[in-house]
């Protein structure tokens, strides 16, 4: 029995220290051009203005650098494991991607007398795009949604990277 205790014990403070962060919430959905072979696309290069918004609450988006720099590297790792080359000009296709924190949204629940409340759930969304160099078609097309949950700068890493992975997946 102790044995049994002491290994549950250690696979316990295993998993708590190597940060198991949870990505269930997040709902990817991609979609690819019907005409395009994307196995024919082989360089391509970000299009400017492409980012990650800091405050989607405001009239006018201010673009937040460190976590658009972070996405742009893991959207360069899972093009690159694709075989995909990023090029500074003349490139086959193009990237392009939005996404945002609404801070103020809102989720109904029910709680424990049973009646409906609202509660503060904040959410992020982010939509990616891969678009022809010479047509200017959309040739794949992806979206994420998940909840603002990430507790630490390393969590927020983990499900960034999670939805990239799933938003590339079949590219």
């Amino acid at each position: 029995m102790t044995k049994i205790l002491k290994s549950v014990l250690i696979l316990l403070a295993f998993v708590g220290f190597t940060g198991c962060v949870s990505t269930s919430d997040i709902q990817v959905e991609n979609a690819q051009s019907e005409k395009a072979n994307l196995n024919g696309y082989k360089t391509y290069q970000f299009i400017e203005g492409s980012g990650f918004a800091k405050d989607t609450s405001k009239e006018r988006l201010t673009q937040n650098d460190s976590v658009s720099a972070e996405i742009e590297a893991f959207i360069n790792t899972e093009l690159t494991k694709k075989g995909k080359v990023a090029t500074s000009k003349d490139p086959d296709f193009f990237v392009a991607y939005l996404g945002g924190t609404d801070r103020e949204a809102v989720k109904k629940r029910v709680n424990k007398e049973g009646k409906d409340v609202l509660e503060k759930s904040p959410e992020a969304a982010m939509v990616l795009m891969l678009i022809d160099a010479d047509s200017g078609d959309i040739i794949w097309m992806s979206t994420a949604e998940g909840d603002v949950n990430a507790k630490s700068k390393e969590e927020q890493s983990v499900r960034l990277k999670f939805a990239v992975k799933k938003m590339l997946q079949g590219v």
